[in-house]
């Protein structure tokens, strides 16, 4: 799928008087990025939902950074989600759709790109029909900070070409991102749920969180889903893909003012607090 680049206006919140060395080196100087999405489709699927999909009524953290890191994605910082904005009205959509049972393995696709003979597989013979509850016409303002990771700092083990010179700071990896959206680059093309529903986006600033008019009453959403996977990276992390379990957390949310929060609280819950909870959830 072609990523088509589209203007940007990014605007930094740094928490701190004065910036030194010292403190881009902390957690305490922490980059807030405001980030406006929206598409024609979304499907954040409940996790509690074994066949059909049936999505939450708003995104997900879990979602939110993994649009984030389908443009930018380094094993040195992770992308903390703090509040998301509902700018447009909640609709739901129910359709009913063909979706495949397997997919190619990728040894068989590879001596395919040698020319070896391969099987072929045929996906009217490999799908199955399935109802899917999603979303129309949404838009969000995701706002997100810039935490270091312990990889941050150590030598590289594989070079990387894309990657500014430097010491690891925040300030360095919001220059990154912000020049990949200017000029429309992404790892992956960001997607609502499922790739087959694209996220187009646009950078903006700390206003664009205010909902006015709210199209949506405030209300408790319940537990929701805050992520999928154990966000923590340890320093002696082996460099490559990483084959990890899949850990539940969960979090109340609530929609306070046109804005996703936990509930009681003004902001989403942070990484360090759910994690007591990995363990707890299968």
């Amino acid at each position: 799928m072609t990523t088509i680049s589209v203007p940007v206006i990014l605007k930094v919140t740094i928490i701190a008087n004065e910036i030194s060395s010292s403190q881009l080196k902390t957690q305490s100087s922490i980059m807030t990025i405001h980030l406006r999405t929206w598409g024609d489709l979304a499907c954040f699927t409940r996790p509690e939902m074994k066949v059909e999909r049936v999505s939450y009524p708003v995104i997900t953290p879990s979602a939110a950074r993994g649009l984030l890191e389908s443009i930018l994605y380094k094993p040195q910082f992770r992308w903390g989600i703090q509040r998301v904005a509902i700018k447009k009205a909640i609709r739901f959509l129910s359709f009913r759709r063909n979706e495949i049972k397997k997919t190619l393995p990728e040894a068989s696709a590879k001596r395919w790109m040698r020319g070896a003979p391969v099987e072929p597989f045929f996906a009217e013979n490999e799908h199955t029909p399935r109802n899917t509850l999603a979303l129309q016409d949404v838009e969000y303002v995701i706002e997100a900070s810039m935490h270091l990771t312990p990889l941050a700092g150590l030598p590289r083990r594989k070079p990387a070409d894309d990657e500014d010179d430097g010491e690891d700071t925040p300030v360095k990896y919001l220059a990154m991102f912000q020049r990949r959206a200017e000029k429309g680059q992404c790892f992956a093309q960001p997607c609502f749920g499922c790739r087959e529903f694209p996220a187009h986006f646009e950078l903006a600033d700390e206003s664009a969180m205010c909902v006015e008019p709210n199209p949506n009453a405030d209300t408790d959403l319940g537990l929701m889903l805050y992520d999928v996977f154990n966000l923590d990276v340890s320093r002696d992390q082996k460099p490559g893909k990483v084959e990890a379990k899949p850990q539940v957390t969960l979090f109340r949310a609530a929609l306070k003012d046109g804005v996703l929060v936990e509930e009681g609280k003004k902001t989403l819950p942070d990484w360090s607090t759910v994690k007591t909870q990995l363990g707890g959830f299968q």
